[in-house]
């Protein structure tokens, strides 16, 4: 199955400053797709339109739906196959089922673009991918380059070293800025019945 890629080449070349050269045009397909890939799984979101069919737990008779933005709801039903009727506001579903019952929903979403700041992201994840040094990817960790008198040492990051393609500590940061947070739903308990004394009186 192709992989839906949340930047391209055009936004790689952009946060490179330059054109591709023909073996970065080679190799930043794959990159994108990783990356695209690795961000959708670190961040819980999946950015591009889509179906999914979840099972989800009823708290209050209301359901939240993890991926964004919700396009349509295309069915619910329970654990049996029953069909259940509900409505559909932003993220959230109202059923009139009770608390921890289970539903099984189908439902479409994704926008039609990717958020800039997404992929913008990616492009730079793969722009840094493509920059790395060829001693960092070789495994190296640190190198020293002597010219003359002066002498230079270069340290390479730990996400750099064999040139992989990796969400580096603010990426991951970023990714997971947009991990699922389900509102609480809160139910209120009924009150207690009224004995018609006061606390602590003796009869």
């Amino acid at each position: 199955m192709a992989v839906v890629q949340l930047a391209s080449s055009t936004d790689v070349a952009e946060a490179l400053g330059r054109d591709l050269t023909s073996d970065e045009e080679a190799r930043v397909g794959a990159i994108l797709d990783k990356a695209s890939e690795l961000f959708r799984r670190r961040s819980g979101q999946q950015f591009t339109p889509g179906t999914s069919l979840v099972r989800l737990k009823v708290n209050g008779g209301k359901v939240y739906l993890p991926q964004r933005p919700v396009v349509s709801v295309d069915s619910v039903t329970d654990d049996d196959g029953n069909a259940i009727e509900h409505t559909l506001f932003g993220q959230w579903l109202t059923t009139c089922l009770s608390s921890h019952r289970f539903v099984r929903v189908t439902y479409s979403h994704g926008a039609e673009e990717v958020p800039d700041l997404v992929r913008l992201c990616i492009a730079e994840i793969a722009a840094k991918v493509l920059s790395i040094s060829p001693k960092a990817r070789a495994g190296i960790t640190q190198g020293t380059t002597t010219t003359g008198p002066f002498t230079d040492t270069e340290t390479y990051a730990t996400w750099a070293i064999g040139g992989q393609t990796m969400l580096a500590p603010d990426d991951d940061k970023f990714a997971l800025s947009y991990r699922l947070k389900v509102p609480t739903v809160w139910v209120p308990s009924a009150p207690a019945p009224y004995s018609g004394f006061p606390d602590g009186a003796v009869i």
